[in-house]
C-alpha cells in the first residue's frame, strides 16, 4: 500500500471522528439546553427549529457541492437575496409567481455560470472570482433595484409570499418540504449522476481529473449553476417567511459564516473530495441547535457572531490538522 493511500484511509478514518465529536457536542449542548431554558425540549420549539434551519441547510447544500469539488463561493448569500429580490418585485408587481419564479431561476442560473466562467475557463481562483461576483450583484440590485435602500418589504397577503410562509401539508411547512427536496437534489447530483463522480475526482486530484479528460470545466459549470439555484430557494423562504429581503444579510457576513461552519464541522474536508448529505446534516444539526439556545438564553447578536467565530477558527484549524496538503493533493490557486 503507498503511503498515499494510506493518508487517504487516515484521513476518512479522521474525519469519522471529527463527525462522532460533532455529535457528541450537539447532543451536550441538547442535554444543557433542555435543563436550563424552559421551553426548549418541546414539539413547537423543535418546528422553529427545524422552519428556522431550512435556509442554512438549502445553502450548506450548495457550498458542500461547491467545497467537495475544490472550490469555494463567497455569493450565495448576495445571490440568495438578488433572487428573493427578483421574486418579490415581479409579484409585487403583479407579476405571475410562476413567471416570476422562472426569471429569477435563469437570473441566479446566469451568476452561477458567469462565476464557473471566470473560474473554469478564465482561471481566476474561485475565492476572488465569487467575492467580486457578491460586490458586483449586492452593488447592481441596491442601486438600480433598491435605489439604495437595504430592505425590500414583501406583501404578506400576496398568494405566492403565504404559499413560501405555509404549509404544504399538516405539519409539514413549506421551507421544510424545499429543504427535504434540497437534500435529495444534492444526494442525486453527488451519488448518482456522471457529475458527482467528476466532482468528487476534482476535489481529489484536481490535475489529475483535468489531464485525463474528464469533463472539469462542464461540471464546475453544473456546480455553480447548482448553489445557485439552493441559494435562490433559501432567499424564497428566508423573505416568505420574515416579510422582506434585507440586502445588510450580505454584509454582516453572519449567514456565510454559519454556512462554512456547517460544512466544515459535518466533515466536509476544504482540500475537497469527501462529503455528503450525512455530513451537512451533522454539521446543520450543531450550529441549529447552538443558534436556538444561545437566542433562547437571550444572548447579543454580537456575543452570537463572537462565539461564531470562534468555533469557525476552531472548525478551520481541526479541518487543516485533520486533512492537510500533501503533494499529491496540493495544487496553486485551489481557492
Amino acid at each position: 500500500m503507498t503511503e498515499t493511500a494510506l493518508s487517504k484511509m487516515v484521513g476518512r478514518r479522521e474525519g469519522g471522528i471529527l463527525e462522532r465529536v460533532v455529535l457528541a457536542v450537539t447532543f451536550g449542548l441538547v442535554v444543557i439546553f433542555t435543563l436550563f431554558i424552559d421551553g426548549f425540549a418541546t414539539a413547537g420549539n423543535l418546528r422553529v427549529v427545524l422552519s428556522n434551519s431550512a435556509s442554512l441547510v438549502m445553502l450548506s447544500c450548495g457550498m458542500a457541492v461547491v467545497i467537495i469539488s475544490r472550490g469555494l463561493d463567497l455569493s450565495l448569500i448576495a445571490q440568495m437575496v438578488a433572487g428573493a429580490t427578483i421574486f418579490s418585485v415581479m409579484v409585487s408587481g403583479g407579476s405571475p409567481a410562476s413567471l416570476a419564479l422562472l426569471v429569477a431561476v435563469v437570473a441566479m442560473a446566469t451568476v452561477g455560470f458567469v462565476n464557473a466562467f471566470l473560474i473554469a475557463y478564465v482561471g481566476i481562483s474561485a475565492m476572488l472570482a465569487t467575492l467580486a461576483s457578491a460586490m458586483f450583484v449586492t452593488g447592481v440590485f441596491r442601486f438600480a433595484i433598491l435605489r439604495g435602500e437595504f430592505i425590500l418589504l414583501l406583501p404578506k397577503s400576496n398568494p405566492a409570499v403565504m404559499f413560501l410562509a405555509g404549509n404544504i401539508l399538516p405539519g409539514v411547512t413549506v421551507p421544510v418540504a424545499l429543504m427535504i427536496v434540497t437534500l435529495v437534489a444534492t444526494a442525486l447530483l453527488l451519488r448518482v449522476s456522471t457529475a458527482g463522480s467528476v466532482i468528487y475526482a476534482m476535489g481529489d486530484n484536481y490535475q489529475a481529473a483535468r489531464l485525463t479528460g474528464l469533463p472539469v470545466r462542464r461540471t464546475t459549470v453544473i456546480v455553480y449553476v447548482f448553489a445557485s439555484i439552493t441559494a435562490l430557494l433559501a432567499g424564497l423562504v428566508t423573505s416568505a417567511a420574515s416579510g422582506a429581503v434585507d440586502f445588510r444579510t450580505v454584509s454582516s457576513g453572519t449567514l456565510l459564516f454559519d454556512v462554512i461552519l456547517v460544512v466544515v464541522l459535518g466533515g466536509i474536508p476544504l482540500r475537497g473530495g469527501r462529503g455528503g448529505i450525512r455530513n451537512i446534516l451533522i454539521g446543520a444539526a450543531l450550529i441549529a441547535i447552538l443558534r436556538n439556545g444561545m437566542t433562547l438564553m437571550n444572548f447579543t447578536t454580537q456575543t452570537q457572531d463572537a462565539l461564531r467565530g470562534v468555533v469557525l477558527i476552531l472548525a478551520i484549524v481541526i479541518d487543516n490538522y485533520l486533512n492537510p496538503r500533501d503533494t499529491e493533493t496540493d495544487t496553486v490557486g485551489d481557492l
